[in-house]
């Protein structure tokens, strides 16, 4: 258990750009528009579409933002799950050099694990409900 309250979960495991274990995030985000930056020069809606019948979420910038514009390079993470015994994927396997991640690089492997790299967006408004 993590000071934060949240549970570790070894068959499922995500590294920050620090080298530190972090919370897993929520997936998926709800349908909705949100005012996103990379903390840079751009501020734009993303709009998250509602799943389709195959359960696919459709995404969308206004303004002719890229995903990059609104991307914090700086704040990269990783998602961490075992690539064939579930106990062979742990955090202890992760190197302790190359930490922090410089930005737009590679979070490191770790044996034992299959790897997906995450960047950050930065999610500064929601919009008004009733």
């Amino acid at each position: 258990m993590a000071p934060a309250q949240w549970k570790f979960d070894a068959s499922d495991w995500w590294l920050e750009e620090h080298g530190l274990i972090m919370e897993k995030p929520t997936f998926p985000l709800p349908a909705g528009k949100y005012l996103v930056t990379g903390d840079r020069d751009v501020a734009t809606v993303l709009t998250v579409h509602p799943k389709d019948k195959d359960g696919n979420q459709r995404w969308e910038l206004a303004d002719g933002a890229t995903l990059c514009d609104v991307t914090h390079l700086g704040c990269r993470s990783a998602r961490y799950t075992p690539a064939k015994a579930a106990n062979a994927c742990s955090p202890a396997n992760a190197p302790t050099k190359g930490f922090p991640v410089n930005p737009g690089a590679a979070m490191p492997a770790v044996n034992g694990c299959h790897k997906q790299d995450y960047t950050v967006l930065i999610v500064v408004g929601l919009p008004v409900t009733h």
